[in-house]
């Protein structure tokens, strides 16, 4: 019913190799504009020290930027799951199994920093607890369940009163 933490530690493994070829990609593009940039304006070199002590800092704000936007867009869209989701077929959803609207999608994401600070337990704890859930699934509410339940479980809604626990997709029910 839930995604365990292999299925979830494979699905981010995947989102990172992806994310790495968009930041190459676009780093590249971003220092040919800068290098333009410079070669179009002043030479002096006192600029290109100034722009040299800023590519890190600005790379980093990227680095951020399109994480931010991979995870926050793919999570509320249609699919409600980054690529890598979608390729091990698991989507995120909130508690009445629903999907997640952009602020929660974000607010899961800058969550994750939780399970950073905590040397990786928050994620590790995916593998223990009842719903599969992380730290920051807990906070923000939200589970990763396979499709194939998900799917069983919304077209038995259309034929069903609604559920009487608190969780839709109990791990008792049906393994």
């Amino acid at each position: 019913m839930y995604a365990g933490f292999w299925k979830r530690f494979a699905a981010i493994c995947i989102d990172a190799i992806i994310l790495s070829i968009v930041y190459l990609i676009s780093s590249v593009i971003l220092s040919v504009v800068i290098v333009g940039i410079l070669h179009l304006t002043d030479h002096s070199l006192s600029n290109e020290v100034f722009i040299g002590d800023l590519l890190p800092i600005i790379f980093q704000l990227l680095s951020v930027l399109l994480t931010w936007l991979y995870f926050g867009l793919f999570e509320k869209s249609k699919y409600q799951a980054t690529l890598g989701k979608m390729i091990l077929r698991i989507k995120v959803v909130n508690r009445s199994m629903q999907p997640i609207g952009f602020g929660r999608a974000v607010a899961r994401y800058f969550l994750r920093i939780l399970c950073n600070f905590t040397l990786g337990i928050g994620y590790i704890i995916v593998g223990f607890t009842k719903y599969k859930q992380g730290i920051h699934d807990m906070i923000a509410d939200t589970y990763i369940v396979n499709n194939r339940a998900l799917d069983n479980y919304l077209y038995e809604q259309q034929f069903q009163s609604p559920p009487q626990n608190e969780y839709p997709l109990n791990m008792d029910k049906n393994m």
